[in-house]
């Protein structure tokens, strides 16, 4: 639990990097000021005690403010969520140890600061992206997509490709990201071993 608990730690500490958010501790967990379109903040945790479980299912008040929580939950703790609205499940915390790596020529890298932004296009199209932020000897990948009508091509591995490299270039060791049902079976083919289960709920 310890283990799960500063990598979750140190997954937000780069993904608030990515996407420019503000994050405080929270309890045993964080708070962070997302200030997006589908969320204004997000409540994530790994393992809570029954109590703080609790006290954040009551913080998770309204369909704008979230609640992440990272590994297994019995059933007193699917009891205490049981009045919030899932958003999403079957996802996982995954990690892997990075290494250098070529830098496909087909990617595109653009860097503002500890963020790298890749991307691919074809025929003057963007056919995949995503995004990596450093912090410490970590990197974290976020946001990888393919566009639909590119899917099926390897272009999400070339993106994760080229964000590897980018990420080695700067000295990062470990690799993070919090995987979709449909993108664990790219990271499963590149090696990344899962953490823990992810569930996603919102307040009602």
């Amino acid at each position: 639990m310890a283990e799960t608990r500063a990598l979750v730690d140190r997954w937000v500490e780069g993904w608030t990097v990515s996407r420019r958010m503000l994050s405080a501790r929270d309890g045993d967990g964080w708070l962070v000021e997302v200030a997006a379109e589908t969320r204004s903040r997000e409540y994530i945790s790994a393992s809570p005690s029954l109590p703080e479980l609790h006290r954040m299912v009551t913080a998770t008040s309204a369909p704008e403010v979230w609640l992440t929580l990272v590994g297994d939950l019995d059933a007193q703790s699917r009891a205490a969520v049981a009045g919030l609205d899932p958003v999403t499940s079957d996802e996982r915390m995954m990690t892997t140890t990075i290494a250098p790596i070529a830098l496909p020529t087909n990617v595109i890298i653009e860097e503002d600061g500890q963020v790298a932004h890749a991307r691919i296009e074809v025929d003057g199209e963007l056919a995949a992206r995503g995004q990596a932020a450093l912090s410490a000897a970590d990197v974290v990948f976020d946001r990888i997509e393919t566009t639909p009508e590119f899917r099926r091509r390897g272009l999400g591995r070339l993106v994760m490709t080229g964000l590897t490299a980018w990420a080695t270039d700067n000295n990062a060791a470990t690799g993070l990201l919090m995987a979709s049902v449909s993108g664990r079976k790219l990271y499963d083919s590149l090696g990344w071993s899962e953490v823990a289960p992810i569930v996603t709920l919102r307040g009602r």
